[in-house]
């Protein structure tokens, strides 16, 4: 009976110990649900060393990442396009580190990423030479303000 009182206890802190483990990892949010937000567009750096910024092209350019896999892309706060997206982790081989990849559904170009803080680092994967750096959004709130009700 105390061999069976004790393969319970160890199986019941086994148990526990994974469930403790599950919820701290779960509290960590992965590279891809940081992604999930508004991203300000800052700044394309290209393969002809060329800097182009908010203040020199007189656009400003947002693109938000949701929760369903949809990307949405804004330019001076107007809608101009949409795909649906997915992430995949490209591995580099033996010693290297791996690399995430946007895949957006029926378009050509798919996009490294990293983040930093609350800095989005997109590398095209088409070949072009070209890197562009957003700024996290702060999210966009409506207001409504209710008339007073005389009584």
């Amino acid at each position: 009976m105390a061999y069976f009182t004790r393969s319970v206890i160890t199986v019941a802190l086994a148990g526990g110990g994974l469930a403790l483990g599950s919820c701290s990892r779960d509290s960590v949010p992965t590279v891809e649900e940081k992604l999930v937000g508004r991203w300000e567009w800052q700044q394309t750096e290209t393969n002809n060393h060329k800097s182009l910024t908010p203040e020199n092209t007189g656009h400003r350019v947002l693109v938000e990442f949701d929760r369903r896999g949809r990307a949405r892309f804004y330019q001076d706060g107007q809608l101009v396009s949409a795909a649906a997206f997915s992430v995949r982790r490209v591995m580099n081989g033996f010693g290297r580190s791996s690399q995430h990849v946007i895949i957006y559904r029926g378009y050509q170009n798919n996009q490294y990423y990293s983040i930093s803080g609350n800095r989005l680092h997109l590398q095209d994967a088409s070949g072009k030479i070209s890197g562009h750096t957003y700024i996290r959004a702060a999210p966009e709130v409506s207001v409504q303000v209710q008339g007073s009700k005389a009584f």
